[in-house]
């Protein structure tokens, strides 16, 4: 890791966001445990999806699938095939490496050019590991399966192997008819998901970019074929509109159009977004068109009839599929990366407020004011504005800069006149900006504010 990165880490863990896992037993390679601050931002992350995707969305609805799926669903899908990554040991020491990465890393030839027989060699003969230099030794490469495999019986035995799901998809593509049938729903409509998927990553690393348990957030959008294109376009849009209201600004969303060589086995056409993260320029997330391949697929492989009955047409036709995808913790790396800013005398988490862990610290100015305090609080709990803490002790500049660091986007101070003239202090993290109002404004003054 480069010390940007180092730097992040000891922030997140001293202000409670994120911790290395297991650590008290000496931790566990590429694992990581959301503390109290860092599991509120999450969850905020995630209804804000829903809100954004689904129920600000004409015709979208929510679901959640089971983990453990039929292995016959990853048959279908092409996972138990392709879902693989190529590696390669490195015999000195027995470590193992993706063989698209060393050859990214350092050689000038892109892998997808490359037969199997031709990466081999290169590797052999050009890529010489600084550690080991000439001595370094490669086996031939093999193939590296990237689900996680367990036991659905008593009897641990090949036959009863399944897999944690290395995608929310497909959960939804195995209940099209089921959700049809029961909404009758009509074209275009979408089926959104949050949920955990589980990826046997061989070079888990930079954080919680890549690792082998994670979140997803993923829309598939059912719509005719000859719209695909339009709808494609229009996600493309809410895509660019999420990923602003969340702080990016329009400068920084790359989109890379992934060319038909690349493409995944499914895809008709896929625009991946990327963000310039302290290791370079790598996927943030990801919109394709899957067009009809997973209906068609699970229809032959279950004999199924998974289409839809077009009434305008008198006939039945296969849908095809818009697919948004996000992984939760590399868009929360990504967030973190871009909106922690440290200015010369404070740092300070620049949070868009539906994100923010805190959207409001009260501040008693000493002790003896902590009863107004609590008051205060339990009268704001019920405003509905999300989460509010009350912070008592030490400087209130302290205080003051302590909420900043971890995002709060109000603070209220209550000072010796608020028992006078029922008036507070509230100070706005971006601006510094305080303005003393009256108890009974402060609900308006922060609507207002947030229009």
């Amino acid at each position: 890791m480069n010390k940007k990165i180092d730097d992040l880490i000891i922030y997140l863990k001293e202000k409670g966001f994120i911790y290395p896992s297991s650590i008290i037993y000496g931790g566990l390679a590429n694992t990581w445990d959301f503390g109290p601050l860092g599991a509120m931002i999450k969850i905020n992350l995630k209804n804000y999806f829903n809100h954004f995707f689904i129920d600000l969305q004409q015709n979208n609805y929510y679901f959640d699938s089971s983990i453990i799926l039929s292995p016959k669903v990853w048959e279908a899908s092409g996972h138990l095939k392709k879902f693989k990554d190529y590696v390669i040991t490195c015999l000195n020491d027995n470590s193992i490496y993706r063989v698209d990465e060393l050859i990214e890393e350092y050689t000038n030839y892109v892998f997808e050019d490359l037969k199997i027989e031709e990466a081999e060699k290169i590797i052999k003969n050009e890529i010489k590991l600084k550690k080991y230099q000439d001595k370094t030794k490669w086996s031939n490469i093999s193939n590296f399966d990237l689900m996680f495999k367990t036991n659905y019986s008593k009897i641990d035995s090949k036959t009863n192997e399944v897999y944690f799901r290395p995608e929310t998809a497909q959960g939804i593509f195995i209940n099209f008819k089921n959700i049809c049938d029961s909404f009758n729903l009509k074209l275009p409509f979408g089926i959104g998901q949050v949920g955990k998927s589980f990826r046997n990553e061989i070079t888990p690393k930079n954080f919680i970019f890549r690792t082998k348990e994670f979140e997803q957030l993923e829309l598939e959008y059912f719509t005719y074929p000859n719209q695909a294109e339009q709808d494609f376009s229009k996600y493309l849009d809410l895509i660019d509109q999420f990923l602003i209201n969340l702080g990016f600004k329009k400068e920084q969303l790359i989109k890379y159009n992934v060319p038909k060589n690349k493409l995944a086995h499914y895809s008709k056409k896929t625009i991946d977004y990327e963000y310039e993260f302290p290791f370079g320029k790598k996927e943030l997330l990801g919109i394709a068109n899957r067009g009809d391949f997973d209906l068609k697929n699970h229809s032959k492989f279950s004999k199924k009839r998974l289409q839809y009955f077009d009434t305008n047409k008198n006939e039945w036709i296969t849908p095809y599929i818009i697919e948004t995808s996000i992984g939760v913790e590399r868009l929360l790396f990504a967030i973190f990366d871009n909106l922690y800013i440290k200015e010369e005398k404070r740092n300070i988490l620049k949070l868009p407020f539906f994100l923010s862990p805190y959207k409001i610290a009260i501040c008693p100015l000493t002790d003896k004011l902590n009863q107004k305090g609590e008051e205060l609080l339990l009268k704001l709990k019920k405003s509905n504005f999300g989460a509010i803490t009350l912070q008592t002790g030490g400087s209130i500049g302290k205080r003051y800069r302590k909420q900043d660091e971890i995002g709060t986007f109000f603070i209220i101070t209550i000072d010796f006149e608020t028992e006078k003239d029922q008036k507070v202090t509230i100070r706005e993290r971006d601006t510094k900006n305080q303005t003393r109002i009256k108890i009974s404004e402060i609900e308006d003054f922060i609507k207002d504010k947030l229009k």
